[in-house]
């Protein structure tokens, strides 16, 4: 929903190095995933940060989602690069002090879906026109809410696999988050590619593509987040935290070893019955919320009433609510940990 793009604009246009992992670096959290998401799209963010990673493994934190997008630089393709982003040794300090923390490092790049906001096109589709689901169209960007790459397109895989190989290696990650929230254009009618092509289909092979490279090919954990699986009607949700554009079918159609972010940031009357759907699809499920209080707590209640293995925990996200020096004092993420750290096993 609108409450998370304009901040993820700033990550976007703000979105080597040997492998830093060792052998005593800790593997996944054993116990729940406690995590907290924030954009870093330069270095002086990520020094930030840094600087936070004691006090938040101290509270329970035990896993960052930190979305990089195009703040990173890349020398693979050094078109996307702008000045001030991320540098290689940023990245191995970054994830030296996260895993002597024991804090699992998960970068992430926003993908298909949020490639502008306003009237700025982000670096892939400004620097690759044609890569645009809908290139000429929207001149801009007026009337649209991001603009999305095309799935279908024989080249973009391979920039956006170089972007994400340079992320894992550079924080010596073993888990990538992919983004693929709010993904509004897909199959539009004037792709030549896409165009009579099911929504679902195309966003099931977007995120099989990426499966493909990160699970099959560099053997790391794929993180995703969950809206654009779900039945907007069926599940009674809004179209911003379900579909309401024919991807929702895409649940069935992608691998059962990816981690689903089933996001929702605001209190339901009754229930989140995302959760139970994603546990029922066989697929594990990282609950999360945002700012408010109240809801933040009802999602980590129906998420710790599940009693299931495949519910992993709970993930904190920010979207600028606070700044990243004070991270560890955000209600949300402080209770999150006092309650998953006593949560049932």
């Amino acid at each position: 929903m609108a409450r998370r793009a304009s901040l993820l604009f700033v990550m976007v246009v703000a979105f080597g190095l040997q492998n830093v992992r060792g052998g005593d670096e800790p593997a996944a959290a054993s116990g729940p995933w406690v995590g907290v998401h924030v954009g870093v799209g330069d270095e002086n963010a990520l020094k930030k940060l840094r600087a936070q990673v004691p006090a938040l493994a101290e509270l329970g934190v035990n896993a960052l989602v930190i979305e990089v997008n195009y703040g990173f630089d890349y020398q693979s393709h050094p078109e996307l690069v702008h000045p001030g982003v991320i540098t290689r040794d940023g990245a191995r300090e970054f994830a030296e002090v996260c895993r002597t923390k024991g804090v699992r490092v998960i970068p992430s790049i926003n993908c298909l879906g949020h490639q502008s906001w306003a009237e700025h096109t982000g670096p892939l589709l400004d620097e690759h026109p044609e890569f645009d689901e809908t290139p000429g169209k929207y001149p801009n960007n007026k009337g649209i809410y991001c603009r999305s790459w095309c799935p279908l397109h024989p080249d973009v895989n391979g920039v956006v696999f170089a972007l994400m190989d340079e992320l894992i290696d550079a924080f010596g990650a073993d888990a990538f988050h992919v983004g693929m929230d709010e993904v509004f254009i897909i199959a539009d009618e004037d792709c030549p590619r896409c165009k009579g092509k099911a929504p679902a289909e195309l966003f099931a092979k977007a995120v099989n593509d990426l499966h493909g490279h990160l699970v099959g090919e560099r053997k790391v954990e794929m993180f995703m987040w969950g809206d654009r699986l779900l039945d907007a009607k069926a599940l009674g949700y809004s179209k911003w935290e379900a579909s309401e554009n024919g991807t929702a079918g895409a649940v069935d159609k992608i691998p059962k070893d990816i981690v689903v972010c089933d996001w929702h940031y605001e209190k339901k009357p009754v229930d989140y019955p995302s959760i139970a759907f994603l546990l029922g699809k066989g697929l594990r499920v990282w609950p999360a919320g945002w700012h408010d209080i109240e809801a933040a707590e009802a999602l980590m209640d129906v998420a710790i009433g599940q009693k299931n293995p495949r519910m992993v925990g709970y993930l904190s996200t920010t979207w600028g609510r606070v700044p990243l020096d004070r991270l560890d004092s955000f209600p949300p993420t402080r209770l999150a940990a006092e309650k998953f750290r006593s949560a049932p096993k």
